[in-house]
């Protein structure tokens, strides 16, 4: 009777598994917000699993230890969430349930992993195909949308007259897959050949570049470079990225309030055209940003001005001319637009600390990890893509950018289970 029930259980959990992945490119095109729900109903199988609340949190409590760095660094999670808790109460904001927008996709997505960890080998052979699937799916459509600008999102409601909002929406949809691009290319290697995974990340390139926003392809080309070294040395590769995003988060504001943005500003008036400048105010206008976040992080140590404030400083912020901006810009928008510096303006040195420590300990982790080269140089890619986006666009409370990162690390899960099995 048992084994009958555990039958209809992984039937029912698989035929979820292929709506919800047939899905998930339409999220990316038309509502890439869409993706943390998307994740938490992706996590519903393993919840309902007895198996995953003993062995998922059975293994990181029954004995506890720092020289764990898988325990290290969910124990570093959970520091971090605490201090956002306690960081709301003197927020302008107010607001100490802000540490849920990372704590819940954090853990929704290691429920996924978990359960992409424990698959047999059919499971994983098949939810690999259709994670593989819905991603080729979701670049081709997205490739298609920039190429006719937005013609889908068009012909859909709501009706937006210019158009911007679409393509920016469909920008944000490349943003939201891009970080599992690199998994899904590894599980490519696995089901069909290397061939098909250069297609999977060319797929990947062609997106990002139609859809007119650099920080993709940028994060894209990284990937891939960074794709290049993990192949050739794998350890050296990911102590490179680890250790290069930790050393850029403690240096973020040091970093941000050198940026000569008024000799940058006076040359682009001198050297480009009108046109030209319309297209990189928006850029410009990031150095800007990040100088005055650095700026204003200092004001803010050591504990921090409080979770989103940086929504409330946009009030009394001041204002600065952006070469190509018709109107006089805020230095402080609704967010820094880079979390590192994000992490220093709102959570002081001990939120920074603990993040530092997160990704530390989770490095340690996977240089214990028997990685095969297809997955090293997936999660190298990977984090290189999530590092780009969030050093130049990202907050720490776009839910939806925490759950691209889960669904990237699902991948990269299901991968190496293709691997192993």
């Amino acid at each position: 009777m048992a084994a009958h029930w555990r039958d209809k259980r992984d039937k029912l959990s698989r035929r979820w598994f292929y709506a919800l992945f047939f899905l998930l490119p339409l999220t990316a095109v038309f509502g890439h917000r869409g993706l943390a729900p998307w994740l938490l109903l992706a996590s519903l199988p393993a919840f309902a699993r007895g198996a995953f609340w003993q062995s998922a949190f059975g293994k990181l409590f029954d004995n506890p230890s720092l020289s764990d760095p898988k325990f290290a660094s969910f124990a570093s999670l959970l520091a971090l969430c605490l201090w956002i808790f306690l960081s709301g109460f003197w927020s302008p904001r107010g607001d100490p349930g802000m540490f849920l927008l990372v704590l819940g996709p954090a853990l929704v997505g290691a429920s996924i992993i978990w359960f992409s960890l424990t698959l047999t080998r059919d499971w994983a052979w098949r939810l690999g195909r259709a994670f593989l699937w819905a991603l080729v799916a979701g670049m081709v459509i997205l490739s298609f949308e920039g190429v006719t600008d937005g013609l889908l999102r068009r012909l859909a409601p709501p009706y937006e007259p210019s158009g911007e909002r679409d393509i920016i929406a469909l920008s944000r949809g490349v943003t939201a897959l891009a970080p599992a691009l690199f998994p899904a290319a590894a599980i490519a290697v696995r089901q069909w050949s290397r061939t098909a995974a250069v297609f999977v990340l060319a797929l990947g390139v062609v997106a990002a570049a139609t859809n007119d926003v650099l920080a993709n392809v940028v994060a894209i080309g990284a990937g891939l470079l960074a794709v290049l070294l993990a192949l050739n040395a794998q350890r050296f590769a990911l102590k490179l990225v680890g250790g290069g995003a930790i050393a850029l988060l403690l240096l973020a504001p040091v970093l941000a309030s050198l940026i000569p943005v008024e000799a940058i500003y006076a040359e682009a008036e001198k050297t480009f055209s009108p046109q030209l400048a319309t297209q990189m105010s928006s850029s410009l206008h990031r150095l800007a940003i990040w100088k005055a976040a650095g700026m204003e992080a200092f004001s803010c140590q050591p504990f921090g001005c409080g979770a989103d404030y940086a929504r409330m400083w946009k009030e009394t912020a001041p204002m600065i001319d952006v070469p190509g901006s018709p109107v006089a810009l805020s230095v402080s928008p609704i967010h820094p637009h880079n979390v590192f510096l994000q992490l220093w303006l709102e959570l002081g040195l001990p939120g920074v600390l603990a993040t530092a420590a997160f990704l530390w300990f989770g490095l340690a982790a996977l240089l214990r990890a028997r990685l095969s080269r297809a997955v090293g140089a997936a999660i190298a890619g990977s984090f290189i893509a999530i590092l780009v986006s969030v050093m130049v666009e990202g907050s720490l409370w776009q839910v939806w950018r925490l759950a691209a990162m889960a669904l990237a690390a699902s991948g990269v899960a299901l991968a190496h289970m293709l691997e192993k099995r």
